[in-house]
C-alpha cells in the first residue's frame, strides 16, 4: 500500500485507503479477541466446568471470524490491484483460505441459525 502509487502519490495517502486500513484493522481485533474468549471458555469446558454459552460464543466466534477474514483479505486483494489476484502475492491464498472457513465445520448460515437459537432459548 506504500509502494503502490496511484496520481503519482502513494495510495497510502489517501483517506479512503487509511479508513479502509484501520477499518480492516479494528475488526481483525475484535475477532481475534473474540477468538481468544472463545477458546477461554471451550478450555475451562474441557475441564469439567459448565459454561452455559459455549454454544453460542464458538458458533459466533466461527461466524464473525471467517466473515471478517473474508472481508479483509477482499479489501487487501483490492488494495494490491491486479497484484492482489496473482499467486506471487500471499494474499491470493489467503482470500481462497478465508472462503473456505466460511464453509466447513457448518456454514456461516448455519452458525446463525445456532447463535439465534441460543438467543431464543
Amino acid at each position: 500500500v506504500k509502494e503502490r502509487r496511484q496520481f503519482g502519490k502513494p495510495i497510502s495517502d489517501f483517506q479512503g485507503v487509511q479508513f479502509m486500513l484501520a477499518d480492516m484493522a479494528m475488526r481483525l481485533e475484535g475477532a481475534r479477541q473474540l477468538t481468544y474468549h472463545a477458546a477461554i471458555k471451550s478450555e475451562r469446558a474441557m475441564h469439567g466446568e459448565k459454561i452455559p454459552d459455549l454454544t453460542f460464543v464458538s458458533s459466533a466466534c466461527k461466524a464473525l471470524a471467517s466473515d471478517v477474514a473474508m472481508d479483509v483479505t477482499t479489501d487487501a486483494v483490492q488494495l494490491l490491484g491486479g497484484y492482489g489476484y496473482t499467486r506471487e502475492f500471499p494474499v491470493e491464498r489467503m482470500m481462497r483460505d478465508a472462503k473456505i472457513t466460511q464453509i466447513y465445520e457448518g456454514t456461516n448460515q448455519i452458525q446463525r441459525m445456532v447463535i439465534a437459537r441460543q438467543l431464543l432459548k
